[in-house]
């Protein structure tokens, strides 16, 4: 992965001092209006992802690219790195391992966005997203550790191997506007359909909630998170986190089935479903103990 500018350069001109004063502003904002939260923590995971991209990634490692690129999509990275030509000479378990990273990442931004837009939520409800994820991590290790797979990609393609959704400039306010907007566009979607179809037993949230979870989770879980800041009584949230941990599962185990360049489908499919059940079953057993 190549840098276009080195990271000293931003810190010599103001288009970085600029973005970062912005950023201050909107916090400011956003402690007067709550339904602007999600703005400024979108921007903060934007500039995340710029330090991380010139102070952590590796050109021999694409499997950082996808931990990388998962704060910004998950599935996209997900969507190129299964079908993308340029990754077909890549190993099972580098594949695997690019796939788990972009999990992880996703994930922690989850637990990013249940912190930021709540006031002092209890940690129960934070256990469904942190189980998975050092569930992941587990696997990851594992993965690294052993010797099952060939962990040799084709050195010619190695070169190649970029993921393409990294971004050379500390905030890009076009994404964070497009981001925030399609959250403030499901907020009300979801009041809507809630009053068309409320049937008093909050069946339309949850179906809404798993349609859009298939295609992006964080989106639906800032917008459920901005909801429920705004009307707590409302919505169940472990029920919420319950099931866009579900349609993730679901969306992101189709896309490995629908993909062409790894072979060893089943080893992804398997920790995916293995951890959300592991998720769901310590966060039950947290809930009877708090009981």
């Amino acid at each position: 992965m190549e840098h276009k500018t080195p990271l000293s350069y931003h810190f010599k001109h103001s288009h970085i001092w600029f973005d970062m004063a912005l950023l201050a502003v909107l916090f400011v904002v956003a402690a007067y209006v709550p339904l602007l939260k999600i703005v400024p923590l979108i921007a903060s995971l934007e500039l995340f992802s710029f330090f991380c991209f010139h102070l952590m990634a590796k050109r021999s490692r694409f499997q950082l690219q996808g931990f990388l690129g998962g704060f910004i999509s998950s599935t996209a990275v997900f969507i190129q790195t299964l079908n993308d030509s340029k990754f077909a000479a890549a190993s099972d378990r580098d594949l695997l391992l690019t796939l788990l990273f972009a999990l992880c990442a996703m994930l922690l931004e989850c637990v990013f966005i249940i912190f930021f837009l709540s006031d002092q939520l209890a940690f129960v409800f934070y256990v469904p997203f942190l189980t998975q994820l050092l569930c992941i991590v587990a696997a990851i290790v594992y993965l690294n550790k052993s010797d099952f797979m060939d962990a040799s990609p084709d050195k010619a393609s190695e070169a190649e191997m970029d993921i393409e959704l990294l971004n050379d400039h500390p905030i890009i306010w076009k994404n964070v506007v497009k981001f925030s907007a399609i959250i403030l566009v499901l907020i009300y979607g979801m009041q809507v359909i809630g009053k068309v179809f409320d049937n008093g037993f909050g069946l339309s949230i949850l179906i809404s909630t798993l349609l859009v979870s298939l295609f992006e989770a964080h989106a639906i879980l800032a917008s459920i998170m901005t909801e429920w800041s705004l009307n707590p009584d409302k919505i169940d949230l472990m029920t919420i986190f319950f099931v866009i941990l579900l349609g993730n599962t679901i969306s992101k185990s189709f896309l490995v089935f629908k993909g062409k360049n790894l072979r060893r489908k089943g080893i992804f499919v398997a920790v995916l479903f293995g951890s959300l059940v592991v998720s769901v079953g310590m966060t039950l057993l947290f809930l009877w103990l708090m009981t």
